[in-house]
């Protein structure tokens, strides 16, 4: 039996916190990115750790965006992870086994889920 919750907290110590009633801003998504993770344990904790193969599909009200994208040598891609969990301030990582604070550590679950 999982002691997961999928993308949301997690058994054995970690903590939530009352989010607050509104949004401070807002966001257009461009699209979305497609990849092979279904549960937050899956993640990895650094790209350079997976050999994944994921997919970006842009909306088609953007495509115009992408003129002459080929002449740069990167493309930074800011993306919003929708199934993490928002409201952890202490969690308990695999890798490490003890409790951290969120801010100490590069897991999906943050209260702004936006990821590079």
């Amino acid at each position: 039996m999982s002691t997961t919750n999928d993308f949301g907290v997690w058994e054995g110590g970690e903590h939530t916190t009352e989010l607050p009633a509104n949004f401070d801003d807002g966001v257009y998504f461009i699209g979305r990115i497609h990849t092979p993770w279904n549960s937050r344990k899956d993640c990895p904790k650094n790209a350079r750790e997976s050999d994944a193969v994921c997919a970006v599909e842009l909306n088609p009200r953007w495509t115009q965006g992408l003129k002459d994208v080929e002449s740069c040598s990167h493309l930074v891609l800011l993306y919003w992870m929708d199934k993490s969990p928002r409201n952890l301030v202490l969690q308990v990582p695999g890798h490490y086994g003890v409790r951290r604070g969120t801010f100490a550590l590069r897991s999906p679950a943050r209260p702004n889920p936006i990821a590079t």
